[in-house]
């Protein structure tokens, strides 16, 4: 059943980079009113027409609103979103070998394409104003969503966006629409990296033990979350001012990085099925970490800073793509980590429908819960990035769009 489940939402994920050339008059699902008041009109977004800092941030007045390229589009009126390190990350340049070849696979082009201006934002909560003719009846114009988009794709912090119906759902009621703004893109992530990469979906959560290290960001927030709700036993690190903030979260056992005794406190917690760096330490940091994982249990150390995009930026396509084989393999041999059955993989966020809808349900029970540190009017965004780049947030930084 849950290979099914999957293999479905591994076919929505190809239908967002098959090729489109739709019309937007032949598929589109709105009022005459609507279509015209959306198609070709403009909208606030803030854009970046070149790699850099903060001061490529730019508000444009006269940006276009997208429009339904396929029948599986959903046109989006954004009213919160939130800044992701990914925004910064792609903002800088990272990755853009990588994602420029997605979107010019997704476009059907043999010549390079051009990615600016670029709009940033990964997570979305809104409204639909228009859709495509194979959306269906479960989701309809008026209707309050929310979701997340790959980071190839021009993105949410923008008055209105374009997504795919996969990576759309209702949002939950129980939500107002900046706490929905909050939610999707590090769920979706840790969703992914745990039950993906970390095996999870194939085998039960309850009972495993969870390291979290880097407990009191985003994704880190997030994963504890769903390891509870899914009966998992969680030890988190963090600096000790987050200690109160984990706790709310039920987490079992959380310890203070910053003392002098934190990785003897580590250790004494026992062994671990997964540990997850949720914190960016990155691959190097694995080998550490070998002796705090089970023996020959197939656990695994789990790092969202892999050096995948980095090397496909420095080495190009082909020979990036081989070097990073060539890294995983090596950073697992050499390190001693496969000896007992453990291994050191790279998480990434997968769009996967059933993820958000997962989450979604989630929300509703009440098991997972916004954390929302600040919240930002649309026009003063580059302050939210600036507060994102500063570090040690306690809950997600929020853009509230509806406010323009």
């Amino acid at each position: 059943m849950h290979k099914r489940k999957l293999l479905v939402s591994l076919r929505a994920l190809y239908s967002t980079i098959k090729c489109r050339t739709f019309s937007l008059r032949s598929y589109t699902t709105a009022s005459p009113k609507i279509a015209k008041e959306y198609n070709g009109s403009k909208m606030l977004a803030w854009q970046i027409h070149s790699y850099g800092g903060l001061e490529e941030l730019q508000l444009s007045e006269t940006a276009r609103i997208p429009h339904i390229k396929g029948p599986s589009d959903v046109l989006i009126k954004v009213s919160a979103s939130s800044v992701n390190p990914i925004d910064l990350a792609v903002m800088g340049g990272y990755g853009s070998v990588l994602l420029n070849k997605v979107r010019q696979i997704e476009s059907c082009s043999f010549s390079e394409t051009l990615e600016f201006p670029l709009v940033l934002g990964r997570d979305f909560a809104g409204r639909v104003v228009a859709k495509g003719h194979e959306v269906g009846h479960n989701m309809n114009v008026g209707d309050e969503v929310w979701g997340a988009l790959p980071p190839h794709q021009q993105g949410c912090h923008a008055q209105y966006v374009i997504v795919n119906k996969s990576l759309v759902h209702k949002k939950p009621c129980n939500l107002s629409m900046v706490e929905a703004g909050s939610i999707p893109y590090a769920t979706v992530t840790a969703w992914s990296v745990l039950k993906i990469t970390g095996d999870l979906y194939w085998t039960s959560s309850k009972g495993k033990r969870v390291l979290i290290l880097g407990g009191s960001g985003g994704v880190g927030t997030a994963a504890i979350q769903l390891l509870k709700a899914w009966g998992a036993q969680v030890i988190a690190t963090c600096r000790g001012d987050a200690v109160p903030f984990l706790e709310s979260f039920g987490t079992d056992s959380i310890i203070d990085y910053t003392q002098p005794d934190a990785e003897k406190q580590i250790r004494e917690c026992g062994k671990y099925d997964i540990i997850l760096d949720a914190a960016g330490l990155g691959a190097d940091v694995g080998p550490n970490y070998a002796d705090c994982l089970k023996d020959w249990n197939l656990s695994k150390f789990i790092t969202l800073r892999s050096p995948m995009l980095r090397n496909v930026d420095e080495y190009g396509l082909i020979m990036g793509m081989m070097k990073n084989s060539v890294d995983l393999f090596t950073t697992n041999v050499k390190t001693g980590v496969t000896s007992k059955s453990s291994t050191l993989r790279w998480g990434f966020f997968l769009p996967l429908s059933e993820a958000i809808k997962e989450i979604t349900s989630l929300v509703e029970e009440g098991k997972i819960c916004p954390t929302v540190e600040k919240v930002f009017p649309f026009s003063e965004l580059p302050k939210s990035y600036e507060r994102m780049k500063a570090g040690h947030l306690r809950g997600k930084i929020v853009i509230n769009i509806d406010e323009e």
